[in-house]
């Protein structure tokens, strides 16, 4: 490889076609809006969820 030559990222014809489609309809519908949240509240309660502290955890095991 040339060291002067750009290395470019390589985008596929389906993903140049989504990116159009998106472009073109930027809101999504309800069914996908719905979609969304559920992936964000999924989202939160694998990374931040409603565990229990240290203390709450003490104070009902003594």
């Amino acid at each position: 490889m040339n060291r002067h030559s750009k290395i470019t990222p390589f985008v596929s014809e389906i993903d140049q076609t989504l990116q159009e489609f998106d472009k073109k309809h930027p809101q999504l519908s309800l069914s996908q809006q719905k979609e969304r949240d559920e992936h964000a509240r999924l989202y939160y309660l694998r990374d931040v969820g409603d565990r229990p502290s240290q203390l709450d955890i003490l104070e009902k095991n003594f």
